[in-house]
This record gives structure tokens, sequence and C-alpha cells, in this order.
């Protein structure tokens, strides 16, 4: 079967023809000037700021997290500088014992045996609040036998005054 053409080949444009036209119709077709972006700007800016900010917002909650709820790095900071203030003076103790007059040797070595009780005291006390948490009365028992060391040690210092 053969198909019948409407329009004889001398109704076809010519390829000049045909360059025209289409010439004309993308003239007619409006050009965006704008090349065509992969990266958006905007876009990237909204998302570094968002970064930065939650970074400094992650920040803020932790640093506010501890500072709430760790009061120990507080207690802990206290009973390290008593430790360390007691570990000075009873580098000292054997020291005055040895300079101590012969009445005054037995009570200041009694005394040093007392403190060696306390620090085996406070330790326990120490292990016991890392096993088991701290509590009001732990704290304070803790804070009293400091005390009581100290007193001790003031003592001990006071009877080598004495002597002099």
């Amino acid at each position: 079967m053969k198909k019948e053409n409407f329009y004889s080949e001398d109704d076809m444009p010519s390829s000049n023809q045909k360059e025209l036209i289409w010439n004309k119709v993308k003239a007619s077709i409006p050009i965006k000037n704008k090349p065509n972006i992969l990266f958006h700007w905007k876009s990237f800016a909204l998302g570094n700021v968002a970064a930065v900010l939650l970074i400094f917002s992650s920040i803020g909650i932790i640093s506010t997290y501890n500072n709430l709820f760790d009061r120990s790095s507080t207690e802990e900071q206290v009973y390290e500088t008593l430790n360390t203030a007691t570990k000075q003076l009873q580098d000292l103790t054997p020291l005055l014992i040895q300079q101590a007059s012969e009445q005054n040797k037995n009570s200041i070595q009694s005394t040093a045996e007392a403190i060696d009780e306390i620090d085996k005291l406070i330790n326990e006390i120490k292990s016991d609040m890392l096993i088991n948490g701290s509590s009001p009365a732990k704290e304070t028992s803790l804070k009293r036998l400091y005390a009581t060391k100290l007193d001790f040690y003031k003592e001990i210092l006071l009877n080598q005054e004495e002597q002099s």
C-alpha cells in the first residue's frame, strides 16, 4: 500500500528556508543570561550559620549540664587541696618528732598515729562515696574528719612551739 502525500515536493521548504524559519524561532525564545549554577551560595551560607549555631548551643548545653549536675568537681577540688595541704604537714611531722624533747616526743608520735587512723577513715568514706554515691551525711563526716586532722596538726605545731 502506497501512502498518499498531501503536499508535493515543491510545497516543502528548502534548506535555506528551514534555516531562516529556525533562526526566527530561536530569536523569539527568551534566553536566560544566568549560567547553570551547580552550587547554591545562599543555601551554603544558611547551612554554615545553622552549623555554627548548633555547635555553640551544644557547647552551652554541655557546660550548663556540667555546672548544674556536676557538683562533685568543686567538692573534689576542695578535698584535693586539703589532701595536698595535709600531705605537706605529714611530711613535716617526722622532722618535728626528731626535734621534740623526750617529754613531747611520745605525745607527738601518738598524735601522728591518730592522724594516720583519720587518713584511713577518710579513704574509707571516699571509696564508699565512689561506690555508693555521695550524701550530705558522708560529706559532713568527711569535712569533720579533715577538720579533726587539721586540729591534730595544729596540736603538733603548738607542742613544738611550747618547747622553744
